[in-house]
């Protein structure tokens, strides 16, 4: 649970890595000396060892190279000097002068310049250090870059590591950018690997929309298992606020408490005319009870709905919460038995958000028994529904109770080339509302058949699965609201369910046959696969709850394959069953030439948008979904990126987001520009707006806003982060 502390992430892995190659596991013996060679080999005056040209001494843990040594035999110590290097795995350390004592495993190098893992480089005037006692560094600089390309350093005049090695002290810290400081602390006290110590962690400075956005944090290590990190913060348009978290962790739970604070927000009182204080606190925990029950607690909290919409850490204002949710959960698990309840509550922020039902509570049983290729199960459940009046656009119930029983037999017998599953059983649902009751139950029947036609040559795979289903249903839908159902998109698993519904209100009345096939290849020796798959369903009757009165459903197809190494493309579709329409479509192609050069194109129709509930608000829900999505990123040079992200829709004929900037990057840094034009959710129009002046304007709410900004970011390789992360725009990729 500790928490990294990047301005002195190379500091402690150089003294990992020298701790870990210079030094002796066992502290009661001297590194041993394994050979000595040089061009010439002298005996000195006592008992010296004079050592000349090409000087090589090999000890169990590291290579001593010079020009020029001394060996004092009986003391085991060596002086070298010229052309100072030592080698080992991970390290390598060059030196004016360098004086080795193997009795107390100590070592001292003067004007010493190392590098380590090829990805850290630094100098030091001297580097001492024992096994039993502390370790010095003297006027160290440490970069990401080798010492002739770097842009930054970091320099301390002195780095002390305690020879409890578990923490660090550095003194005069300076970060310098081409040798400009932007960063000096006189004293920082820090801890080594994954030890957790009190002090400031990396500060965060942004540009967004709201101007300059500076945070400092300062992390407190209150015990092994407890933290807490306060952040001041200042936003240049609304004013100075700050948060705390603090985390816990014990041996059977885990969780955090947050808390955020600004006593005023200058550009929210011009907006608005709101004058309050504004907060928002998160409580959530997981916790063990027993090896068998769990419980989890979810509680978010807000001064006004507007909260996220301005003060989240995104800066770019991509994310949003419709709502908050608080939760608690409870949750028993066995071999044979699941057993999970709850309580939900729901706080709206969306003025436009009228989906979501409460749960007060919400009970669940799911137990099932295998008997050898006999099973038996049962599902139970019983949910309170409650519903906030004070927006009820679609007249949704306000109180409602649902019982849910269902027990079923299942037989299945496999063997190589086949499986075949036969299953039974009945759903008993009720809902209660304040009026009136009403039964929603059904039997049912299903019986599966699926082969496996396979062959092996060599590297290669090939399989052809036909698979066929028969679903019989007697029941219809008496219940016509909506509380957690709608209908799904038409793929092959969908195809192949007894219910095209979600949750548990609605239900596809017709019975059916289901016939389809999958196909399957692939070459284990350069990566090929195809996988493609074809199927639809036929209806015992024209009169259906689905669009159109065919006794055949859609053909639904879907292909997944690898074109090339550096080409995958994978879509499915929905053709009417006169072939004449399509219903639904998705397509993506990835070009993917290395890690720095890819462009991903993607769409997606549907001519009937489907929601959750009959009815809506909003003046285009009839009309088609048809989108496309380009995202790319392409080197210009070995150092210059271009990115770029392109979301159009083609029905409503506007760009919904256009983003685009070039990267700069070597060793050590990282720099940018970005330009974002997008539209996003604008809730201050409707901010004091009744309740029924709101009601009044469905069916022409205009609730986007255009934006258009520019963004700036800096990154120090190693250091941490100056400004903002582009995967937050380019969500479909991670360009980082």
């Amino acid at each position: 649970m500790p928490k990294e502390k990047p301005f002195i992430s190379s500091i402690i892995i150089f003294y990992m890595i020298i701790a870990s190659n210079f030094v002796l596991a066992d502290e009661t013996k001297g590194i041993k000396i394994r050979s000595i060679d040089a061009e010439i080999i002298e005996s000195a005056e006592g008992d010296l060892l004079k050592l000349e040209g090409n000087v090589i001494i090999k000890t169990d843990s590291v290579e001593l190279w010079s020009d020029k040594a001394l060996y004092d035999r009986s003391n085991q110590e060596i002086s070298l000097e010229g052309n100072v290097r030592a080698l080992s795995k991970n390290l390598s350390m060059d030196a004016r002068q360098m004086k080795a004592d193997f009795l107390d495993n100590s070592f001292l190098l003067t004007h010493s310049s190392f590098t380590f893992m090829q990805r850290g480089f630094g100098k030091a005037q001297a580097v001492s250090f024992k096994i039993n006692e502390d370790i010095e560094l003297l006027n160290v600089s440490i970069s990401s870059c080798n010492n002739e390309k770097a842009n930054w350093n970091l320099e301390a005049s002195e780095i002390t590591i305690l020879k409890d090695r578990r923490n660090v002290i550095t003194k005069d810290v300076k970060v310098k950018v081409n040798d400009i400081p932007i960063l000096y602390l006189p004293y920082m006290r820090s801890a080594v690997g994954k030890e957790k110590f009190s002090g400031f962690l990396s500060p965060s400075i942004k540009q967004g929309k709201d101007g300059l956005d500076v945070s400092i944090p300062y992390f407190i290590n209150l015990a092994s298992n407890y933290d807490l990190t306060i952040n001041p913060r200042f936003i240049e348009e609304r004013g100075s606020g700050f948060g705390a978290e603090g985390r816990f962790l014990t041996k059977n739970s885990k969780g955090l408490l947050a808390f955020s604070y600004f006593p005023e927000d200058r550009k929210l009182r011009k907006q608005t005319g709101f004058d309050d204080k504004r907060w928002a606190t998160k409580i959530s925990s997981q916790s063990i009870l027993g090896s068998n029950l769990f419980i989890n607690l979810n509680s978010e909290h807000v001064s006004d709905n507007l909260y996220f919409e301005d003060l989240n850490d995104d800066i770019l204002g991509t994310q949003q919460k419709d709502f908050l949710t608080r939760s608690l959960a409870i949750r028993f698990d066995s071999e044979n038995l699941a057993l999970k309840g709850k309580l939900k509550h729901f706080h709206n922020l969306n003025p436009f958000s009228y989906d979501e039902y409460e749960t007060r509570p919400h009970l669940n049983l799911d137990y099932h028994k295998k008997f050898n290729n006999l099973g038996l199960r049962l599902i139970t459940d019983y949910s309170k529904f409650s519903y906030d009046e004070s927006f009820n656009p679609l007249e949704k119930e306000n109180n409602l109770k649902r019982t849910y029983v269902e027990p079923s037999l299942y037989f299945f017998k496999t063997s190589h080339s086949y499986i075949t599953t036969f299953k039974a059983g009945k759903r008993d649902i009720t809902y209660k509302d304040k009026l009136d009751s009403t039964d929603n139950s059904y039997n049912w029947a299903e019986l599966t058949y699926k082969i496996f036609l396979e062959k092996r040559h060599g590297s290669k795979f090939k399989s052809l699965s036909p698979i066929a289903k028969i679903v019989w249903l007697d029941g219809e839908n008496r219940f016509n609201k909506s509380i957690d159902s709608k209908f799904l998109d038409l793929n092959f698993d969908t195809l192949f369910n007894k219910n095209w519904y979600s949750g548990s209100d609605l239900f596809l009345e017709e019975n059916r046959l289901i016939l389809g096939f999958e196909h399957n290849y692939f070459d284990t020796s350069n990566g090929d696969e195809i996988y493609l798959s074809l199927g639809r369903a036929f209806f015992d009757d024209k009169e259906n709850n689905l669009r159109g009165d065919s006794k055949q459903s859609s053909y639904v197809a879907e292909l997944r394959t690898t074109i090339s190494n550096k080409l995958s493309l994978n879509g499915s579709i929905e053709i009417d069953s006169s072939l004449e329409t399509i219903s639904r479509g998705q397509l993506g192609i990835t070009y993917k030439k290395d890690q720095r050069n890819n462009i991903q194109l993607r769409s997606i129709y549907k001519r009937y948008a489907n929601y959750l509930n009959e009815t809506s608000i909003w003046d285009d829900a009839d009309q088609p979904i048809n989108q496309l999505e380009l995202i790319s990123q392409w080197e210009l040079t070995d150092k210059l990126l271009f990115f770029g992200k392109i979301s159009k829709d083609f029905e409503m004929n506007y760009s919904r987001d256009i983003s685009y900037g070039v990267e700069y990057s070597n060793c050590c840094l990282k720099l940018g520009v970005m330009k974002r034009k997008w539209k996003d959710q604008n809730y201050y129009n409707f901010f004091n707006m009744e309740q029924d002046t709101l009601s009044d304007l469905m069916g022409n709410i205009q609730a986007d806003r255009e934006r258009d900004n520019i963004y700036l970011f800096f990154e120090l390789t190693e250091l941490g982060r100056f400004g903002k992360t582009i995967s937050e725009v380019l969500t479909s990729r991670s360009f980082q």
